[in-house]
C-alpha cells in the first residue's frame, strides 16, 4: 500500500474515531428529562425515601427528586399546561388533571413540602407521599420511561402501552 494510501486510511480511522467519542461524551452528558427546574418561584421540598431494607428506596427517591421539585414549582406557578406536561406522554386528560391538581394542591405549594418515597414494588412504578405544612398531604403515582420519571396524572395505564 503506496504511504499516501496509509496516511489516509490513518486519518479516517483518526476522524472516525473522534466523532463516535465526541457522541458518546455528547449522550452521556445530556440531561434525559425533558424537563427542568426554573429560577422561579423558588422550591423548598425535602425529598427522602421511606424507611426501606432495600437500596431501591433510596435510588428513586434520588432518581425522582427533580420531577418533585419541578412539580412543586409548576403547582406554585399555577400554570396547569406547564404541569401537564410533566404527566406520562401517553396519558390523556393531562391539562385537566393538572387544574385540579392546582386547585387543590397550590397554595400548599408556597410553604416547604416534604415528599416520602415509599419503597418501590415494581421497577419503574414509583408512590410519593407529599406532605404539606398544613398537615394536608398527596400522594403521587409515577411511572418511568427510557430513564425518565413521569407523573401518573389524568388517564392511562401506568406501564407505557
Amino acid at each position: 500500500m503506496p504511504r499516501t494510501a496509509k496516511a489516509r486510511w490513518l486519518i479516517a480511522v483518526v476522524v472516525a474515531l473522534c466523532v463516535v467519542v465526541g457522541a458518546l461524551v455528547w449522550w452521556s452528558k445530556r440531561d434525559a428529562a425533558p424537563y427542568a427546574l426554573r429560577d422561579t418561584p423558588e422550591v423548598h421540598l425535602t425529598v427522602r425515601a421511606a424507611t426501606s431494607a432495600y437500596p431501591e428506596a433510596e435510588e428513586v427517591a434520588r432518581e425522582a427528586e427533580l420531577v418533585l421539585k419541578v412539580y412543586v414549582q409548576r403547582l406554585r406557578d399555577g400554570d396547569a399546561e406547564d404541569l401537564a406536561d410533566l404527566g406520562a406522554p401517553w396519558y390523556t386528560g393531562r391539562e385537566a388533571a393538572a387544574r385540579g391538581l392546582i386547585s387543590k394542591f397550590g397554595a400548599e405549594a408556597d410553604r416547604p413540602v416534604q415528599a416520602l418515597v415509599a419503597d418501590p414494588v415494581t421497577p419503574g412504578l414509583a408512590s410519593v407521599e407529599l406532605r404539606f405544612e398544613n398537615d394536608s398531604s398527596q400522594t403521587l403515582d409515577l411511572t418511568r420511561d427510557d430513564g425518565v420519571w413521569w407523573l401518573a396524572i389524568g388517564d392511562g395505564d401506568p406501564v407505557r402501552p
